[in-house]
């Protein structure tokens, strides 16, 4: 259970005394009283073979875009990467243990309550391309044939996260397509889409 205080203090923006890895791993990822990644619990629910409906690692529909799946060990099997820039993890235990060990904090005994902490703070995805013809817009400038409108459910809830999960290339090496679920709004002032909130 995330305790009350800690997660007012946090909401609040008041310098964290407790030095526990759940608070660690949190001052990392605040943003304006906010957690700079949107739609932890519903990432975690991504159909698995999603990315495998978009890859196209060697551009064979000649549109100029490649992309390919991120792919990670998974003790022994392949598994499909959708959580970071780079795809590097699976699951959030494991983009969780990733991050831990690149700040040198231990997550494994705390990894329960680092998850629920994510769970409980992270922001509802809400797609800034609600109506057909902001869905058109994207779609002529060309974003959507990365930044795919296919939608998966949840229970009742249809989600569009405006991302294949692929790796591409733009010239400053891989990085897959950021979702796009929580946005403010979309800035087009350069050739690639900027935001001004981050995805997940």
């Amino acid at each position: 259970m995330i305790r009350p205080l800690l997660i007012a203090a946090i909401w609040g923006g008041c310098a964290l005394a407790d030095e526990s890895a759940v608070a660690q791993c949190l001052s990392c990822h605040m943003e304006d009283g906010r957690l700079d990644i949107v739609g932890v619990r519903e990432l975690q629910d991504l159909p698995e073979n999603w990315p495998l409906l978009f890859e196209d690692a060697f551009d064979r529909d000649g549109d100029g875009i490649a992309g390919r799946v991120g792919f990670v060990s998974g003790g022994g099997t392949p598994l499909i990467g959708k959580w970071g820039r780079l795809l590097a993890a699976a699951r959030f235990e494991d983009f969780a243990q990733s991050a831990g060990a690149a700040h040198d904090i231990a997550v494994d005994e705390d990894m329960e309550a680092i998850r629920a902490a994510f769970e409980a703070l992270s922001p509802a995805p809400v797609s800034p391309y609600q109506s057909a013809d902001a869905l058109a817009r994207l779609e002529a400038r060309g974003c959507a044939a990365c930044h795919v409108t296919e939608t998966y459910r949840i229970g009742e809830r249809e989600l569009m996260p405006l991302s294949d999960f692929l790796l591409h290339d733009l010239g400053e090496g891989e990085a897959r397509t950021m979702p796009l679920w929580g946005c403010d709004s979309i800035c087009l002032s350069y050739s690639h889409a900027r935001t001004e909130a981050q995805g997940g």
